[in-house]
């Protein structure tokens, strides 16, 4: 079974957007699923969340991991820059306009640190659209921009947590399920 909201037909071609020094080999022509599976069997899930993170198309990518870093947290997220940033991008997951995508990068731009909050913050900004200013004239994100910054905030996120392989694992199968199934998934 293929996952349904990626649309890409090779493991080879997400590869590539990894910049992925290893070849692939037969492993190239694998459907994406079957790739990722075969990681995640492998035990290699730093790499498993990188392939899901540039898998998923750029909105999926975003809202699995925004909902990772929400519901990976073993205690509530104190009021500040973080919490600021995770709600921003929460309400972009809920309405991915220009607006909110910008919320989210000043929310971003607020945290001092290199959080899980702070990451999937600038993973909604770079999800599309323009990184300049909206009165300059329009630059888009680079294409894997929003993923890689999507699996570093659940590789923190998994990070923090008492169990990190159990917290990963949990985040790994939301991220299946949103690729099978859309953002309603999670």
């Amino acid at each position: 079974m293929s996952w349904k909201k990626v649309k890409w037909s090779e493991a080879g071609q997400i590869a590539e957007m990894l910049d992925s020094e290893a070849d692939l080999g037969e492993d190239a022509r694998a459907k994406p699923k079957d790739y990722f599976i075969k990681l995640r069997e492998q035990e290699k899930l730093n790499d498993a969340t990188f392939f899901l993170g540039q898998a998923l198309p750029r909105f999926e990518t975003v809202a699995w991991a925004a909902r990772a870093v929400r519901d990976l947290r073993e205690s509530p997220l104190k009021p500040g820059p973080d919490a600021d940033a995770l709600k921003a991008t929460l309400l972009w997951v809920q309405d991915p306009s220009d607006l909110r995508r910008r919320a989210a990068f000043d929310a971003a731009n607020r945290v001092k640190n290199a959080s899980a909050e702070r990451l999937v913050a600038l993973a909604a900004f770079f999800s599309g659209g323009s990184i300049t200013p909206a009165d300059v004239a329009p630059v888009p994100a680079p294409r894997e921009a929003a993923g890689r910054f999507s699996a570093g905030a659940v590789l923190l996120a998994a990070i923090a947590t008492k169990d990190m392989t159990a917290a990963l694992n949990k985040a790994l199968d939301a991220g299946s399920d949103m690729a099978d199934q859309g953002a309603g998934a999670a």
